[in-house]
């Protein structure tokens, strides 16, 4: 194994343990996480690659965002319950470090949620079935 592909996987790793960290912390967001360390076991591992893609965990998560996104119902209630979260801790908090962090965690999570994929509602999907019968 060539020095590429040992520090893809050793990214990859990194990078499965921030997704996992995401899943706990709502502050991170998982899923570019799993997508970014999917990327690098491809580029370095097959077995590592058919890990994270047959995993019961990430595999869905990963396979679903890749195919149809999330609907902007799910990323609007991801981000309030993110902004609901962190609103306490910039109202109890008096460093400004630690606010400027959260609005610069806030603000790229915004920016994720607004260039990732949008994904069809679920009644809208069945409305565009009916329209072309």
């Amino acid at each position: 194994m060539n020095l590429t592909k040992i520090l893809f996987v050793v990214l990859g790793i990194i990078l499965v343990a921030l997704g996992i960290v995401g899943i706990i912390l709502p502050i991170l967001p998982t899923t570019p996480f799993l997508l970014a360390a999917s990327f690098c076991f491809l580029k370095s591992s097959p077995r590592l690659y058919r890990w994270i893609m047959n995993n019961r965990f990430f595999g869905p998560r990963i396979e679903r965002f890749r195919s149809v996104g999330l609907t902007k119902k799910e990323k609007i209630s991801i981000f309030l319950f993110v902004c609901a979260l962190l609103t306490p801790i910039f109202i109890l908090t008096d460093s400004l470090h630690l606010r400027i962090f959260l609005i610069l965690l806030l603000t790229i999570k915004a920016i994720v949620f607004i260039r990732m994929k949008t994904a069809p509602s679920p009644g809208k999907e069945k409305s565009r079935d009916l329209d072309a019968a």
